[in-house]
């Protein structure tokens, strides 16, 4: 199958899928290089992120429109500001800054609202901007998909004609926080493979916000990956890094080690996982891997180069 191929990359690349930093960089007027941030510059590179989801996330309520171009433009002005980050339109500007020793950024929105007031012409200004990634919903149900959070049905015709737009452009399609039926529709209705970007699986913890098997295994069979989420409530089990290298082992037996990926929801106000409360300490997990018997091929694919490929594809 193509999506088993591997991706040779001069530089190893560490990908985190979700991180809520550009959350905190607004709240707290801090810039991506200030102190207490779990998805700061400085705990990515201590910990050797060198591509980073930065999500831009529209709340419940409120301008959301306004709210979205507060978030980019501060991405935007970090961007401009920082030597060591850039933000990252395609996977050769990203591995390009990788093998500088450069942070990449790639800008993601968390739940279609964000552009509910323009449809498909909000996504396509976005992207013009840099958007690379969409995730169909967050908490609660919109105008184009279902959320696990209320119990949303599947995607809507808005929903269908924003799959295939998105495929046009080549953004990826994020199913975390999708209702089931939305996450199978899109696999099924996507032309390229979709991601999501900070979900756990349900046999190992059952929560409205993990994947069952056959979600699981239909982002697998499209070539997708799954990016295992660090906030507790998720995670369930021990409470520390062997209960996420549970789910871990769970997607590899499930879906295989190539539909595995890292979505940590740093800065997203998040109870962490003991050991890995941000960024910087991300090689205790890399630690427990190992022990468990993961190969150094396996370790690399699930740190970065699962995503990579990913996004090549969707890329074009």
């Amino acid at each position: 199958m193509w999506w088993l191929m591997s991706v040779v990359m001069a530089a190893e690349i560490q990908a985190d899928l979700h991180l809520d930093t550009p959350t905190q960089l607004v709240n707290r007027n801090v810039g991506l290089d200030g102190a207490g941030l779990e998805g700061g510059l400085g705990p990515l590179v201590t910990g050797g992120t060198n591509v980073a989801v930065m999500v831009i996330w529209p709340p419940r309520t409120g301008d959301w429109t306004a709210r979205v171009e507060q978030m980019f433009s501060k991405i935007e002005a970090e961007d401009k500001r920082l030597d060591s980050v850039v933000l990252a339109r395609s996977p050769a500007e990203a591995l390009a800054a990788a093998e500088a020793g450069m942070v990449a950024m790639v800008v993601a929105l968390e739940g279609a609202h964000g552009i509910d007031r323009t449809g498909i012409p909000g996504l396509q200004a976005l992207h013009a901007r840099g958007l690379r990634m969409l995730g169909l919903t967050w908490s609660m149900s919109n105008r184009y998909a279902g959320s696990s959070g209320d119990g949303g049905g599947g995607l809507t015709a808005d929903g269908r004609a924003l799959v295939a737009e998105a495929n046009r452009l080549g953004v990826i399609l994020d199913v975390s926080h999708a209702s089931s039926a939305t996450t199978l529709e899109v696999c099924s209705l996507s032309t390229d493979p979709v991601v999501a970007s900070h979900s756990n699986t349900a046999a190992v913890k059952p929560h409205p916000r993990n994947l069952t098997d056959d979600e699981i295994r239909c982002i697998a069979s499209k070539g997708g990956v799954i990016g295992v989420n660090f906030h507790r409530p998720f995670v369930g089990g021990s409470g520390d890094v062997s209960a996420i290298a549970d789910h871990i082992d769970h997607l590899k037996k499930v879906g295989g080690f190539t539909c595995i990926a890292l979505g940590s929801d740093y800065d997203g106000l998040i109870t962490p996982i003991t050991g890995v409360g941000d960024a910087s300490k991300l090689p205790v997990l890399w630690e427990e891997l190992r022990r468990r018997g993961y190969t150094d091929a396996e370790l690399r694919a699930i740190k970065g180069e699962n995503f990579m490929r990913v996004w090549n594809v969707v890329a074009g």
